[in-house]
């Protein structure tokens, strides 16, 4: 791992296994700093820090709180109740941090979410959370009545006059549970469906009222801000991505796990240095961004893991899942896996998204089996180009931003496919973490995850 003076979450190798050791390394100091200045001045260290969110997206975290803050009233013209939801979902394959700091230390994401609710203003805090992490879910609500029976959290919080309630919320196993609009759509008690398009939860979420929805990562940040200061969190990373990481390294490495870097940080360097690269006798071929970006190959691994660096790749941070896969592996393959599991997962609200997906997953399906044609081939690439930005939530824009990159990344393997179908015959998981032996650094994959969704009805006709 990075060295210790570089990371701000991963601090230490054991979990906390109770508030008193939480207490003792300097626990809820921060929230007691955040109740002695205003709302504002909270939210302006954030802005000053330059938090970015680390669920995808990447938005500036200050910003997003201040205008839930500003939101006096509904679109009622009613007093307005503000709510904070911590999205806990983690359904991305590859991804595994957020799930990895919850074991760790569940009490600094509790913290951050109180000094959140404090700084805008929330009636209600909740985090929601996949139903089936039955673990994190007991740890959870352990702290919470930690916290809450010393009087951290709920109400009066730290005697301030502020009631600071955090509640769990659970959702299904669905990938779309991680969309933001979608997840307010199932705390409500409906299914895991994202609203229209123009829909943004700082203006209409939880219930219709102003929301503001961070991930765990983004949200175990803010203590070490709030206490240590935005520029000491400047100091570590770039300008444009300040602050670390936690990076999941999964695939062909010689070392998977969890490694928290500092942003800028070259993937080269996660793989080869923290991950003990591919092997002696193999070469890197590709790297993945979790399902919903660009494919990397081999050749760009110098780039930066900052924000920008791989937005201009182009490709993207994502939530830090990256999948290595060396040159025994079939890189069509990898991406029928990714195609396949946006097509079962794809809700079916718009046309487009389930049929668009479904069709590339078929003829992919055709191509590795050595059915497949020219005209396969460019009705995929149409899809592709035709289906970005139809739906309602990035899903099917992933899919065709991440097909596309394999098909212009890997036009070789393309016409091999088209001639011989697929000549490799090593099996490829999809990288659905269950869960992380940190001991051994293996990954448990969940091998169920297509015949459970096949059993279930989620499925599309592979030919």
């Amino acid at each position: 791992m990075a060295a210790v003076l570089d990371r701000v979450l991963l601090t230490r190798e054991e979990p906390f296994s109770n508030l008193t050791e939480y207490l003792s390394e300097g626990g809820f100091q921060a929230l007691k700093k955040a109740l002695t200045m205003t709302p504002l001045e909270v939210i302006y260290e954030i802005k000053k820090a330059h938090l970015r969110g680390r669920g995808g997206a990447g938005f500036p975290t200050g910003i997003k709180w201040e205008g839930v803050y500003k939101k006096t009233h509904d679109d009622h013209g009613l007093p307005a109740l503000k709510y904070l939801v911590c999205n806990a979902s983690e359904g991305e394959p590859g991804t595994y941090k957020d799930r990895y700091l919850i074991k760790k230390n569940p009490y600094t994401l509790l913290e951050g979410m109180a000094i959140a609710s404090y700084a805008i203003g929330t009636a209600n805090a909740i985090i929601c959370i996949k139903e089936i992490f039955k673990r994190e879910i007991a740890m959870l609500q352990h702290a919470i009545k930690e916290c809450e029976d010393a009087g951290y959290i709920g109400s009066n919080a730290m005697s301030s006059g502020r009631d600071l309630p955090i509640e769990i919320a659970f959702g299904p196993d669905s990938y779309l549970l991680g969309e933001d609009r979608a997840m307010l759509e199932v705390i409500e008690g409906k299914p895991a469906w994202p609203r229209a398009k123009g829909i943004i939860p700082v203006d209409f979420g939880l219930w219709a009222q102003p929301t503001v929805v961070n991930n765990v990562e983004t949200l175990s940040t803010v203590p070490h801000i709030l206490l240590k200061g935005a520029d000491w969190f400047r100091s570590i990373g770039t300008a444009d991505s300040p602050g670390t990481m936690i990076f999941t390294l999964v695939g062909d490495v010689n070392k998977p796990g969890m490694y928290e870097l500092p942003l800028g940080t070259s993937l080269k360097t996660l793989i080869e240095v923290y991950g003990g690269g591919v092997g002696a006798d193999r070469q890197l071929q590709a790297v993945f961004s979790g399902p919903t970006n660009a494919v990397i190959p081999a050749s760009k691994i110098d780039t930066p893991l900052d924000f920008g660096s791989m937005r201009a790749l182009p490709s993207g941070l994502g939530s830090g899942g990256f999948i290595v896969y060396d040159h025994t592996a079939c890189v069509l393959r990898a991406g029928l896996n990714f195609s396949r599991f946006l097509a079962i997962e794809s809700c079916g609200q718009c046309t487009s998204c389930k049929t668009g997906t479904g069709r590339i997953t078929r003829r992919l399906q055709l191509l590795e089996e050595g059915l497949g044609t020219i005209q396969d081939t460019m009705a995929i690439l149409e899809d592709c180009q035709h289906i970005k930005g139809q739906g309602r939530c990035f899903l099917i824009t992933e899919e065709a931003v991440e097909i596309g990159s394999i098909f212009y990344n890997f036009p070789d393997v393309i016409a091999e496919h088209i001639e011989f179908g697929c000549l490799k015959t090593r099996p490829l998981p999809l990288p659905k973490i269950k869960d992380f032996d940190e001991a051994t650094h293996t990954f448990i994959f969940d091998e169920k995850y297509y015949e459970r969704s096949f059993a279930e009805g989620r499925y599309i006709l592979s030919k």
